[in-house]
This record gives C-alpha cells, sequence and structure tokens, in this order.
C-alpha cells in the first residue's frame, strides 16, 4: 500500500476537521429549546444602568423607551452614567431626570488608573443602585416595553444572570444590503449564547441586552482581573459568573425582550467594532479559547486550499465536497436558531454571508489580536 502524500494528508485534515465542526453544531441545535418555566412571577425592585459617552446622537432614543417600558415606576431605578461627555448628552439627561424621579444621573469626570472607563462607570453605578436586578443597555439600544418584566421572570432562585437577544433594527436604504448582511452575522453570535446557554455552558452574550443580580456583580468583585480591559463589560464577565460561582445563567427567550440596536452607519465603525469582539479571543477560559482557535483554523484552511489546485486540480472536487458539508451544517444551525430567536428577516441571505464570512473571520481574527480598536470617541 502506497503512502498518503502532503495534500492527501492535507485534504484528511481538512475533512475531519469540518466533520467535527459540523456534528459540534448538530450538538449546539439540541440547546436551541423553549425555557418552559419555572418563571418568577414577582415585580423585585430593578436598576437599568446605561454608560454614555458622548452619545448625544442616541441619548433622546434610549431614554424615550425606557421611561416607556411596562414596569411600575416605584418597583424602577434608571441611572444614567455621564461619563466625561463633551457634547448636548449631559444636558439631555438632565432634562429627563427632571421629568422623572426614577432616573437618576450619575457624572464621572475623570478616568479611574486601572480602570478600563466603560467599566468604572458601570462598577460606580451598580454599586449604589438600590435594584436587587441590574439590567444594562447601551445607549444606541432600544428596548421594548416588555424588556424588563421578560428578563426578570427568568430570574429564579438558582439564576444569577440572564442574558438575551439584541437584534439590528431594520436597515436604512442607504447601505441596505452590507448592513442586512452584518444582521445575518449578528444573529450567529445570538445563535451561539441561546445555544450554549440551553446546554448549560453559555459563552457569549452582549452588553446591551444582559442583566445580573447585583449581589452576584459583588460576590465576583465586578469585573475583577478584566477590569482594566477596554472591553468585555458583557462576555468577559459572564465567564467570571459560569467559571467562579454556582449561579445558573439563563437564556431569555422571548421576542419581547429583544433590544434592538442600529448596524455601524460607516466601514470604520464597523471595521473598530469588529476588532473589538475578535480582541477577546485569547482572553476567554483555555477551553474555548481551543475551540475558537479550531474554528479560525478551519477557516483559514477553506480559504487558502483553493491555491493548491495550481499544484493538484483533482483536489478542486474533493474542496468542494466539503466546502458543502460545512455550509449545510451552518444553515441547519442557524435556520433553526433564527427561528427559536423569531428573527428569520436576513435568512435568505445566507449563501452570501457564508462566502463572504470565511474571509471576514481570518481577516478580523487574525487583526483583532495586533491591531488597537476605537470606542466611539475612546481608543483601546
Amino acid at each position: 500500500m502506497r503512502d498518503l502524500n502532503f495534500f492527501e494528508i492535507y485534504f484528511v485534515f481538512f475533512f475531519l476537521l469540518t466533520f467535527a465542526y459540523t456534528n459540534g453544531l448538530r450538538y449546539l441545535r439540541k440547546g436551541l429549546k423553549k425555557h418552559n418555566g419555572p418563571f418568577r412571577t414577582d415585580l423585585p425592585l430593578v436598576t437599568i444602568v446605561v454608560s454614555m459617552h458622548n452619545e448625544e446622537h442616541n441619548v433622546h432614543g434610549c431614554l424615550d423607551a425606557l421611561v416607556h417600558l411596562d414596569y411600575p415606576v416605584e418597583k424602577l431605578e434608571i441611572i444614567i452614567v455621564d461619563d466625561r461627555s463633551k457634547d448636548r448628552t449631559p444636558r439631555i439627561i438632565a432634562e429627563f431626570s427632571s421629568k422623572y424621579d426614577f432616573i437618576k444621573t450619575m457624572t464621572i469626570d475623570e478616568l479611574n488608573e486601572g480602570f478600563a472607563p466603560k467599566k468604572y462607570a458601570i462598577d460606580s453605578a451598580v454599586r449604589s443602585a438600590c435594584g436587587e436586578i441590574i439590567l444594562l443597555t447601551d445607549a444606541d439600544g432600544r428596548p421594548q416595553p416588555g424588556w424588563v418584566r421578560q428578563m426578570v421572570s427568568f430570574f429564579t432562585e438558582e439564576t444569577g444572570m440572564v442574558i438575551g437577544y439584541a437584534p439590528y433594527s431594520d436597515p436604512p436604504p442607504k447601505n441596505g444590503f452590507f448592513n442586512r448582511l452584518l444582521s445575518l452575522e449578528y444573529l450567529s453570535h445570538a445563535a451561539v449564547a441561546a445555544a450554549t446557554s440551553g446546554l448549560g455552558y453559555p459563552v457569549t452574550c452582549v452588553g446591551t441586552n444582559m442583566a445580573y443580580r447585583k449581589s452576584v456583580f459583588l460576590q465576583l468583585d465586578g469585573f475583577g482581573k478584566f477590569k482594566n480591559i477596554h472591553t468585555g463589560d458583557d462576555d468577559l464577565f459572564l465567564q467570571r459568573v459560569r467559571e467562579e460561582t454556582n449561579w445558573q445563567i439563563a437564556y431569555c427567550t422571548r421576542q419581547q425582550s429583544h433590544v434592538y440596536n442600529p448596524p455601524p452607519d460607516n466601514i470604520k465603525k464597523f471595521f473598530h467594532q469588529r476588532l473589538r469582539y475578535a480582541s477577546k479571543g485569547l482572553l476567554y477560559p483555555w477551553k474555548i479559547s481551543a475551540v475558537l482557535s479550531l474554528f479560525y483554523m478551519l477557516e483559514l484552511i477553506t480559504l487558502l486550499t483553493p491555491l493548491t489546485f495550481l499544484i493538484v486540480p483533482g483536489f478542486v472536487l474533493p474542496w468542494l465536497a466539503i466546502v458543502i458539508l460545512k455550509a449545510v451544517g451552518e444553515y441547519l444551525f442557524f435556520s433553526k436558531a433564527a427561528t427559536f430567536l423569531e428573527d428569520t428577516r436576513q435568512l435568505s441571505l445566507f449563501p452570501v454571508a457564508f462566502l463572504l464570512h470565511i474571509p471576514y473571520v481570518v481577516v478580523f481574527g487574525a487583526l483583532g489580536q495586533i491591531v488597537r480598536f476605537e470606542w466611539g470617541s475612546r481608543k483601546s
């Protein structure tokens, strides 16, 4: 029997990696199941925290959504942290707080050495909060009226943290097709968050829609070793709750809990937002970092393999078969996730998104580890 040559071994490895990946997606699909209770029925005192830095174009829409929440105002506290804003943000916040007693303002004038700015803002607000449960969103987040009720209902006695979906709002005509693709890509993050939560091992979440007990935050002393990192006030905190406490983490599956936010409105914002997402990959627990590394390897191999066709033209069909296997596995997972999350708006774009996502992961996965990102007017 002849020995396998390098390219044959390469393709065997490529196939096995893809097969493992598609089986992993098949396993994740099992986590996409509706939560059937028990649910919390009382309405505790809650505190909503929003950190704002030069958000004059977003603050009015955010606060308008918050004051129209379907939750008793006597059990609602909203803390808006003005984090060194130099625009009209403080003035607009003051206008709302003068009208609504449950809106409180906290002003931060200087940076705290050793603390990332947004994390310092959140830490300060949470420690002063009156609520038993802390809900967080961003200045560009637009919670639905039922947001608080739905998130709170998932806080059973064993639950210390609840995470939710923050879909992109419908894109405007300008950059519409591009933003529709981004919406589908954003859905993929939520799909992984929901599926892993359903399997009892949540790996990610977004700060636009999350909640936790104040006691959990204090138990962990806030952001701990991650407090100086400019990103990760959401998913890195989730890692600590999962690894360092006995609290359960739930995913709120109800459509009324979705918090809409706009997609990046220009290429620069998109570029730095994705750099920010990718920059945290090596900060996760080793098991998650290892899986992410294998996924990156798969995408890299998928992208670079066509270069071998110049040397071994006969590998075109095997490569195509493996790519189709990968595409089918992803579509089955994402189509179920889209239905589960009640957001099938952009699913028809999957074939285009599938092809573009491969170089996207390769490029941003690498750049996220070596290029500094901007966050609003902040720099990492």
